[in-house]
């Protein structure tokens, strides 16, 4: 039996892995472009490959809106010459990253579509974002749609590179005016560009050169004779770096150290110094000179590479996290398509599970009363090494004896069904479920339960053509008795008519061959119009003609009709029709009801008596036959109403069991209901209610009441 439904998962599992695959090749060649000096235009190239693209362009416009091409690939040498417009206002109807005219030739073909992808924006308020990936497609690009979102995620890996980009640039062009600046820290005058304070012993500004007076935006008058700490310090650093300077003017402190300092403008610049001590002839110091760097975006630079390198390796942990989950997936996948054992499949799924995911798995499943019946529960060596866990027999809840402090529980779902739950828990070291856990959770549960689905579905294909056969071997049996019989008679009186007998035979042997024709006609025509009226109900072609009619009067009617085939079992029948019971109903089909329910206890009563009883009340009439025959067992109640189920076997009792099926059916719909009451061997009483004034009269369905299908 092909599983469509798993086949297409398994589809879509191999397109996430694709997907994957996809993402992963290009946020590798992404790599490449850390290096400010290598071009962007390979890893475009590659980018046009893996995707389709006719043309992919990466722009980058800078705060006055003049924008610059970073890479591109399908654009000729001579396109790539050509000028770009500066940045144009965004339009209010066109929102996007990026806004301009451009100028390429290969962008005027007709049918291009086009996919914008933000690569840096810049915050609220600010400039418009100032980097974009455009991606030009001959015409709509038949991608699925993950590709949408991982060309966004691209757009991170990007976002991510070009800051690295720009960090690095920045980082080699600190790295070297630092080195430049300590190469000329001997003299005042080789490090014209570093920031060069002297100070005398008491802290008091002698000297502060050009750079400092750019840094702090002070000049020289402003602070000549104060000192230091009192105004180019945060007040947070100034009592220790006060103390740091007097051990330093005592000769006794450390050359090289690092403080803030407080610009005009409030700002913190991070200054890393060098200080050396001058001696007088006597050797007395006589004044400090601090040569100092400006390190504020040097340290800001490597805090964010260093905060840059904690999410790549976050996400690369994400992504083999994903990859791990995908395997599992497609792994559990594996076990489940096609198994027409599902409890097995899910106790290998179950193990599968503890192995890479979780300490505990249990799999409940609902019986027939509802009520969850465990199958299978996996266990981790690190559960099972545990003192609660192994004194538990097989069979036992784990649950019981050990508080799991994560879980998760999600329900086997299958057509809006609920089949069951499955349930996963890890101990305290296995850390907690996040949301992608979740996911996967109800995905292995969504596999899970559409394959027990299948296989309860496969099992119901397989009764249904067992009944069905069964009912056409019946069928068979029961049609061709009566052609038997009427083949016979008939065979009979052509051979009297051949031999010239027939004018001459007695009248009472031609009667009787007529009558047995006529009673198998009849028993062949109520054979067929039973299955035209199944096949009525089921197609939807049951038409009904309402009428009044009197129950009473028409049980009576019924119950004289069936007086020869009572003599002939030795039944006995009683009948409680004495008051009138009228209805909105269809007379024939009423008939039938009461015609169904009579034969069928004169069938299983055992030639025991048989009672019928009519009442009601000023909404409702019941009908009520009783038998004292073989009974019916109570797990039977229910299926004796569908087609072609019955409680007994065909070989001892005939009929085609589509009595009580089409009762069933024709009280539903008159508006009523029908039940049994029986145990085996106790006989069975079958009540029918009707509403009196036709079934769009009907009350509301009692919910505890026992009905067929």
């Amino acid at each position: 039996m092909e599983d469509h439904g798993a086949d297409g998962d398994h589809k879509l599992t191999e397109e996430r892995l694709a997907l994957l695959s996809v993402l992963q090749e290009l946020t590798v060649a992404a790599l490449d472009l850390l290096d400010p000096e290598k071009p962007a235009d390979d890893f475009l190239d590659r980018v046009a490959e893996r995707l389709g693209c006719a043309v992919a362009l990466w722009f980058q416009s800078d705060p006055g809106g003049q924008v610059g091409l970073l890479g591109a690939s399908g654009l000729s040498t001579a396109s790539r010459q050509l000028p770009i417009p500066r940045l144009l206002p965004r339009h209010p109807r066109e929102p996007g990253p990026l806004r301009v005219e451009l100028p390429y030739p290969e962008l005027a073909s007709p049918g291009l579509v086009r996919w914008s992808v933000p690569i840096d924006e810049a915050g609220p308020g600010a400039a418009p974002p100032v980097s974009v990936l455009l991606l030009y497609f001959d015409r709509e690009p038949h991608l699925p749609r993950q590709y949408q979102g991982m060309v966004e995620r691209l757009g991170g890996v990007l976002r991510t590179a070009l800051i690295h980009r720009q960090l690095f640039a920045r980082t080699l062009d600190s790295e070297r005016a630092l080195q430049h600046e300590r190469d000329f820290s001997s003299t005042v005058l080789d490090t014209a560009r570093a920031l060069v304070i002297v100070l005398d012993p008491e802290g008091r500004i002698v000297r502060f050169n050009r750079a400092c007076q750019e840094v702090t935006g002070y000049s020289f008058e402003e602070l000549r004779g104060e000192r230091f700490w009192a105004r180019l310090l945060p007040p947070e650093e100034a009592a220790r770096v006060e103390m740091h300077f007097s051990v330093l003017a005592a000769g006794l402190g450390h050359e090289q150290y690092e403080n803030h300092w407080l610009t005009r403008k409030g700002e913190c610049r991070l200054i890393s110094w060098s200080s050396n001590v001058l001696r007088s002839e006597s050797g007395a110091i006589e004044y400090v000179i601090g040569t100092g760097i400006d390190i504020t975006e040097h340290r800001r630079t490597e805090q964010e590479r260093d905060q840059t390198f904690q999410r790549e390796q976050q996400a690369r942990a994400r992504a083999e996290e994903q990859e791990g989950r995908s395997a599992l997936l497609a792994e559990a996948s594996g076990l489940l398509d096609g198994s027409l054992a599902p409890e097995d499949a899910l106790r290998s799924v179950a193990a599968l599970t503890v192995q890479r995911f979780a300490d505990s798995c249990a799999v409940d499943v609902l019986d027939g009363n509802h009520s969850p019946q465990r199958i299978t529960e996996a266990r981790s060596e690190a559960l099972r090494a545990t003192s609660p866990s192994r004194s538990l027999r097989d069979g036992q809840d784990v649950a019981a004896l050990v508080d799991f402090p994560f879980r998760i529980s999600v329900p086997l779902l299958a057509r809006e069904h609920a089949l069951g739950t499955l349930t996963l828990a890890r101990l305290e070291g296995s850390g907690p479920y996040g949301p992608a856990d979740v996911a996967l959770v109800q995905e292995l549960a969504r596999r899970a339960a559409m394959a027990m689905d299948n296989a309860r579905l496969y099992q119901q294909a397989q009764l249904a053509i067992g009944l069905r056969d069964e009912f056409l071997s019946i069928a068979s049996h029961e049609l061709k008795t009566p052609v038997t019989s009427l083949q016979l008679s008939v065979q009979g009186l052509m051979r009297l008519a051949r031999t010239g007998a027939l004018r001459t035979s007695p009248v009472e042997t031609v009667t009787h061959a007529l009558e047995v024709i006529e009673r198998q006609a009849k028993r062949m025509a109520k054979l067929v119009n039973t299955l035209l009226d199944v096949s009525r109900i089921h197609a939807g072609r049951l038409e009904l003609e309402f009428e009044e009619v009197d129950l009473a009067a028409l049980v009576r009617d019924i119950a004289a009709r069936f007086a020869p085939e009572l003599a002939t079992s030795g039944t006995r029948l009683r009948v409680h029709a004495d008051t009138p019971v009228p209805g909105i109903w269809d007379r024939s089909r009423l008939d039938q009801i009461v015609t169904n329910l009579l034969s069928n206890a004169i069938k299983y009563g055992e030639g025991r008596p048989i009672e019928i009883r009519v009442e009601g009340d000023a909404v409702m009439a019941r009908l009520e036959v009783r038998d004292q025959g073989i009974g019916i067992p109570p797990e039977r109640h229910v299926r004796i109403f569908r087609a072609f189920e019955r409680a007994v076997s065909s070989r001892h009792y005939g009929g085609l069991g589509l009595g009580l099926h089409i009762v069933n059916q024709l009280v539903e719909r008159l508006g009523g209901s029908v039940r049994v009451e029986s145990e085996a061997g106790r006989g069975a009483t079958f009540t029918v209610e009707l509403p009196r004034q036709g079934p769009h009269a009907a009350p509301a369905a009692d919910p505890t009441m026992q009905q067929g299908p």
